[in-house]
């Protein structure tokens, strides 16, 4: 019997979220309710990223200070410390890698194994350089996006992006009213962003459902116990109030339907072997 692949997922999320107690939130998002409503084995490592380790992979771009580590050389860097085998990227499609440009999906994932491809990491095995470069070819030999000859497969020393739509929290906002009995409300609280939450043109849902949504959750009194449970408001704890929706919406068999509906969820059970 085959050695089960161990997988490590580099995903887009806080950073430097804020101490919390037992385990981070973004490892209870993918480890414990998407892995675990998918019934697929749970990632062996889950390292947060942002878009600037993505970007500062392109040589064309200027060295950034601060947290500009290119993504292979982090990948590199956690492979001196934690055995794992293949990788999942997943990053949100908005904003874009470089604001300046007009990139779309099929781009970001083109451009994400042409720099993996061509990484200049000494660091980096060349058997995740090799592998970037025939994901490169199969996928550039295509008619078009959504002509491949059969579902993707990780391989030892093998990456696949999770380009997520426009992004994360696309997931969960298609429901208000079950949003609001996760959150505990028995009325519309003041401030609440309705004509958001009804908007089918939304493209940046933190900032135009979330934030405001949060806001108007901490405000009501006496207070939530979600409130009580989660510190800090969507911009400062986003994992975290992340976390709580989402745990929350995967007990109502509706919206947990939903859920597994989205692109995100169909993209992940495709990679991630059971």
């Amino acid at each position: 019997m085959a050695t089960p692949l161990r997988i490590a997922l580099f995903v887009e999320g806080a950073v430097t979220p804020p101490p919390v107690r037992g385990e981070s939130p973004l490892i209870q998002i993918w480890n414990e309710h998407l892995c675990g409503v998918l019934d697929v084995p749970k990632f062996e490592v889950i390292v947060p990223i942002s878009k600037k380790n993505l970007v500062a992979m392109d040589p064309a771009q200027p060295k950034m200070s601060g947290s500009g580590e290119s993504l292979d050389e982090l990948i590199a860097r956690k492979l001196k410390t934690i055995q794992f085998d293949a990788v999942v990227v997943a990053w949100d499609l908005v904003p874009a890698w470089n604001p300046d440009d007009d990139f779309c999906r099929w781009q970001e994932t083109l451009d994400l194994y042409r720099f993996l491809a061509e990484s200049q990491s000494i660091d980096l095995p060349q058997i995740w350089k090799r592998r970037a470069a025939e994901r490169l070819t199969e996928l550039r030999s295509r008619s078009s996006p959504s002509d491949r000859p059969r579902l993707p497969k990780l391989k030892s020393g093998g990456v696949l992006a999770l380009c997520m739509e426009p992004m994360f929290e696309t997931i969960l906002v298609g429901d208000e009213q079950a949003a609001r009995n996760a959150f505990g409300l028995r009325s519309i609280p003041n401030n609440w962003p309705s004509a958001a939450w009804k908007s089918p043109n939304v493209q940046k849902p933190d900032a135009e459902i979330l934030v405001p949504t949060i806001n108007a959750v901490r405000n009501v009194r006496p207070k939530l116990k979600c409130v009580k449970q989660v510190p800090g408001d969507f911009r400062t704890n986003k994992d975290g109030w992340g976390e709580y929706l989402l745990k929350q919406l995967l007990v109502n068999q509706k919206s947990r339907s939903r859920i597994l509906a989205t692109n995100l969820i169909e993209r992940l059970s495709e990679i991630v072997p059971k």
